[in-house]
């Protein structure tokens, strides 16, 4: 997934998606290369929320985010770096590195992990999705589908 999602270039924000979500990611960009301290730290929960943000590892590579990767903070790079290259069933399985994620937070992963599973396969057994997503019934993994569609999440990640 990592390389299917990285910006094409070093400036945000990708190609391809829409123009709502490009000038929100441009804002976070920009804000990321001079928050520093607590300011920070609410900048990254608020592009992990954000609805239209689907991208992250451009953030990683920032000085000051950078920073974060060692240190009492590191749950918070620990967690970006989740969102950009990891799966819902990683997180659920070392969730003490991780912040606790909000219920927004936890369906972008889904979403993302949805994403992450499609660029590996074309066809995704229910069987799998429903083992990767940790979600019991089948109707609850339509629903989380069908918000990903809505989302565009899989359409945004397509345009890559």
């Amino acid at each position: 997934m990592a390389d299917d999602i990285l910006m094409k270039s070093e400036e945000c924000p990708p190609i391809g998606c829409n123009e709502n979500a490009r000038n929100q990611l441009q804002q976070f960009c920009l804000l990321a290369k001079s928050a520093t301290g607590v300011g920070l730290l609410e900048l990254i929960k608020q592009v992990l929320e954000a609805p239209n943000i689907y991208v992250f590892g451009e953030f990683l590579v920032m000085p000051h985010i950078k920073e974060l990767e060692t240190g009492e903070n590191a749950k918070y790079y620990n967690t970006l770096n989740l969102f950009a290259y990891g799966t819902y069933k990683q997180y659920r399985q070392k969730s003490e590195d991780y912040l606790d994620l909000t219920e927004a937070m936890k369906k972008k992963l889904q979403h993302l992990t949805i994403v992450s599973l499609a660029i590996r396969n074309k066809c995704i057994p229910y069987e799998v999705l429903l083992n990767e997503l940790e979600i019991t019934h089948v109707r609850h993994l339509e629903d989380v589908i069908i918000e990903a569609t809505y989302a565009e999440t899989l359409q945004i990640i397509a345009a890559f």
